[in-house]
């Protein structure tokens, strides 16, 4: 799952929907990744740990209870290496046969993804009954190449006793920029910042998309638009001019800023949803979940999220196709997420999700999700994400401007 461009494999091990993760499925004769028909189809996938083996196991055991002919083997590197031996791992010997990716890696691994049209039309496969952004998400050069199990939207997490105590109207399913700066002025003192800011391009992606503005356009990098340098810029300003937030360590990981959050350091934090069951446990205060602000204070969610493709060089396609039906299936999701708290990508599943939490929490999720844009990135990507944490610190502090940092990266990346 969960984008992710998602940042860090400890913030990938726990959202592992948006984190999203890889299955290769293949079809193969005395149980072999990509050889003929007739055997155990073999999954890869990130396996770092017992929880990343427990989850995919699951979405097969699930899977079973929907087709029982269902026949899967389960095997994979950690998450930070899966990217880079995925392409090895399909050039080698015997290779799996279905991939899962991430909306946001969707265009790295193109290459390697069968287009899936031709097997949706076949087996009159109804992707209307799948989230429309995650679908756009996992479509390369025209052709869908995963089929999505979750559809993340990010939200903006708060801690609702400190906005009690300040006096402050909880926001709800809409939150303007402006009562979102005052909000946090009043939360703020001289030794307590209320919003905490990761490094790196994800959070403030989806700040900019919040608004309107992209940094791909027709599958491009374009850093460079004024629309989107402006809402970059007035992320940079929540720190730099209106002292709301500090300037995060360039070396700081995702959980630096958690931990900020639910030790009560700070009263705000943008994240994915997936973190909500985590945050409720560790959290000594009632926590909030509402949009991440925009100027006219609408929602305009940005998901992150994963799913289920098949490698070009499967021999097995029909039988990995059946095998993504079943895990992607209706029964299938509403137990992920009833279980390991993913936003299931299917609408008419996300009701599992809304289990266990405040009814607010889930009509911000609806609502985001109503108004959606999937985390679009390039083949590029880990270079633009790496660049942004090295130099957004600098816009933070107001040394360089959001102009400056973004113009840097796009020379630098290039296309």
């Amino acid at each position: 799952m969960r984008t992710h461009t998602k940042r860090t494999a400890a913030r990938v091990g726990t959202a592992l929907a948006l984190a999203g993760s890889m299955i290769a499925l293949a079809g193969c004769s005395g149980g072999s990744g990509g050889e003929s028909a007739g055997g155990p189809i073999s999954m890869y996938t990130w396996v770092g740990s017992q929880s990343d083996r427990d989850q995919w196991q699951a979405f097969v055991d699930l899977g079973k209870e929907v087709d029982p002919t269902l026949d899967v083997t389960i095997d994979g590197p950690s998450f930070s290496d899966y990217w880079t031996k995925v392409k090895t791992r399909l050039s080698g010997s015997n290779p799996p046969c279905l991939l899962t990716t991430q909306a946001a890696r969707a265009q790295e691994l193109g290459g390697l993804l069968l287009p899936l049209d031709d097997l949706i039309k076949e087996h009159k496969f109804d992707t209307s009954e799948y989230d429309a952004s995650m679908l756009k998400g996992m479509t390369v050069d025209g052709t869908i190449r995963a089929i999505p199990y979750d559809a993340e939207p990010i939200v903006l997490f708060y801690n609702a006793d400190a906005f009690k105590a300040a006096g402050l109207t909880e926001p709800g399913t809409t939150y303007t920029r402006a009562q979102f700066i005052a909000d946090a002025k009043a939360l703020t003192t001289p030794d307590h910042k209320a919003l905490a800011i990761q490094p790196g391009f994800f959070g403030t992606n989806a700040w900019t998309i919040a608004d309107g503005a992209e940094a791909v356009k027709d599958g491009k990098l374009d850093l460079t638009n004024k629309k989107l340098v402006d809402q970059v810029q007035s992320f940079f300003d929540l720190v730099s001019k209106e002292g709301i937030a500090a300037a995060p360590g360039a070396a700081d990981g995702s959980d630096v800023s958690q931990a900020a959050f639910t030790s009560g350091a700070v009263d705000m934090l943008i994240e994915g949803p997936w973190m909500y069951g985590t945050f409720h446990d560790a959290a000594k205060f009632t926590m909030g979940v509402t949009i991440v602000p925009s100027t006219s204070g609408e929602a305009h969610g940005m998901t992150a999220g994963s799913g289920f493709g098949i490698a070009k060089n499967c021999k097995d396609p029909e039988g990995a196709f059946k095998a993504i039906q079943a895990m992607t299936a209706k029964s299938v999701l509403e137990a992920q997420a009833a279980k390991r708290g993913i936003v299931p990508s299917r609408p008419d599943a996300q009701a599992a999700w809304a289990e266990g939490k405040s009814p607010e929490s889930f009509a911000a999720v609806q609502a985001l999700l109503a108004n959606a844009t999937a985390q679009l990135t390039t083949p590029t990507w880990n270079q633009v994400e790496t660049l942004f944490t090295q130099y957004g610190v600098e816009g933070y502090r107001g040394d360089k401007t959001a102009e400056d940092v973004l113009g840097t990266i796009q020379h630098s990346v290039g296309q």
